[in-house]
């Protein structure tokens, strides 16, 4: 009846459930996944898909970053567990300097096998490959607009707590993301949410040592939701 999908999110993973989906008859309805994130080009990908297929998603442990971004609101329903955690903490419309971009490229770089990195770098400068990032950032944030216009949500979803960073925690220590309501996440275009059981919804954030606070939509100055 459904498909699970555990760990990153990556274009790899997407392609098996993708086949696994093609392959089954009967159809799965839903789709249950446990996720602390991946790309944001692979979580588009595999909401896209989600709200083609209009399956149902389902929380039952956690689902973080671009999970949350991209894979929550995409479900035709959202079914969650009582203490099931959601987390934000960005997106790629947020605001980044050229500091934080030149270390995005060298983050990337570090992460190419040896011989391929030699190899870009024999063939491009690092001014080349830095406008060439920014170029893939300009069509990202292009395909996140479309993504979110699509499903009706606000896009500033992924980037309210840092948005609003100065004046939601006010110097209150390091937190690693945020959530919302239930009611505030129909304000701002998820609807259609239900929790196992008729029970209440009481996350728990599972990562030991680390927390994260909730934004009220009412409290951020001159919010209004275009959902």
């Amino acid at each position: 009846e459904r498909i699970e999908y555990s760990g990153l999110i990556t274009r790899e993973a997407n392609a098996g459930v993708f086949e696994l989906y093609d392959s089954a008859d009967p159809k799965p309805h839903a789709l249950l996944i446990e996720s602390q994130g991946g790309s944001a080009d692979a979580g588009m990908e595999l909401g896209s898909w989600l709200f083609e297929q209009g399956l149902q998603v389902q929380i039952d442990t956690y689902c973080f970053s671009s999970c949350a971004n991209y894979v929550f609101p995409s479900g035709r329903t959202r079914l969650l567990a009582p203490h099931a955690s959601l987390m934000w903490h960005g997106g790629v419309t947020q605001p980044i300097t050229p500091r934080e971009l030149a270390g995005v490229l060298e983050e990337t770089l570090a992460g190419l096998p040896e011989e391929e990195r030699q190899q870009l770098l024999r063939e491009h400068s690092g001014v080349e490959l830095l406008e060439q990032l920014q170029q893939s950032l300009i069509a990202l944030v292009a395909r996140e607009t479309a993504f979110f216009r699509r499903l009706c949500v606000d896009q500033r979803i992924t980037t309210l707590g840092h948005l609003y960073q100065r004046e939601l925690l006010k110097g209150e220590g390091y937190y690693l993301g945020w959530d919302y309501s239930i009611e505030d996440l129909r304000r701002l275009g998820i609807s259609h949410i239900a929790i196992k059981d008729g029970a209440a919804w009481e996350p728990v954030f599972p990562v030991r040592g680390q927390k994260i606070y909730r934004i009220r939509l009412d409290e951020l100055p001159e919010f209004h939701p275009t959902a």
